[in-house]
């Protein structure tokens, strides 16, 4: 298959703008995730455009409170993102966020990272990124980095594939390991060269100061050793501890770039 074939099942897995192929396998996924990148790119767009109109609209009532325009703009942004996403990897940052918080050992903690019961750790994890994001997503849209809205969600997915090639799956045909089977140290390495070009392109355009850009990279590096370190201690990874790596690494980038 060619590449836009596969951009296409990348965003048709990690989203709801594209319906799937009727001929699409589990098999695929793997071929798709070096798309992911791309895939993240037209999701911050989709994301952005809507609230940036809405942003400028609210500015434009008599007497409007350009903090109060952000925040609704923020929220705006969020809720397509639960939208587009079908709250697929909030879902799995609470999942690992019950494990985690539990300290069972061996398979009780797999048992509870797949109970769909939310629990209280699993809620303070997800009060945590979702506040977090939205204060982050607010700084941004009244300072005008519109840019960081559209490339966080290509951050979030690149960190995924970073944890992927970081640590061996644990059920190598479940979803997570078929994805997981696409990750390689070269893809791994030509991402981390994309980040740090995003991270220049940010800078010269005014975005980021000079240094964010480290502070950036530095915290994102500790974010997925941690995450990739859990994961071998736990037996492997699988598509919970993804769907987390996006949304914290998603988190990350926009608090940094503040």
């Amino acid at each position: 298959m060619s590449w836009p074939g596969r951009c296409y099942d990348a965003l048709a897995f990690l989203t709801r703008l594209v319906p799937p192929r009727r001929d699409c396998t589990g098999h695929d996924l793997g071929r798709c995730l070096p798309f992911y990148g791309l895939a993240g790119l037209c999701i911050g767009l989709t994301l952005t455009l809507p609230c940036v109109s809405v942003y400028f609209l609210l500015r434009q009532t008599p007497e409007a409170n350009l903090v109060l325009c952000a925040t609704l703009a923020a929220w705006l942004w969020m809720g397509l993102e639960v939208w587009a996403t079908r709250g697929l990897h909030w879902d799995g940052l609470a999942d690992l966020g019950d494990a985690c918080g539990s300290g069972a050992p061996g398979e009780r903690f797999w048992s509870i990272l797949r109970d769909s019961r939310l629990g209280a750790f699993g809620a303070l994890h997800l009060l945590l990124a979702f506040g977090g994001m939205w204060l982050a997503l607010c700084w941004h849209i009244h300072a005008g980095q519109w840019l960081c809205l559209v490339t966080a969600p290509a951050w979030g997915r690149a960190c995924a594939l970073w944890l992927a090639a970081s640590a061996e799956p644990r059920e190598p045909q479940s979803l997570g390991g078929l994805t997981c089977a696409g990750a390689s140290p070269a893809l791994a390495r030509g991402y981390a060269l994309g980040a740090l070009l995003l991270l220049c392109l940010l800078f010269f355009t005014g975005q980021i100061t000079l240094w964010q850009a480290p502070l950036t990279v530095c915290g994102q590096y500790v974010l997925i050793r941690r995450m990739a370190a859990l994961a071998r201690d736990r037996g492997g990874v699988n598509g919970d501890f993804l769907g987390a790596a996006i949304q914290w690494g998603q988190l990350w980038f926009l608090l940094a770039t503040v």
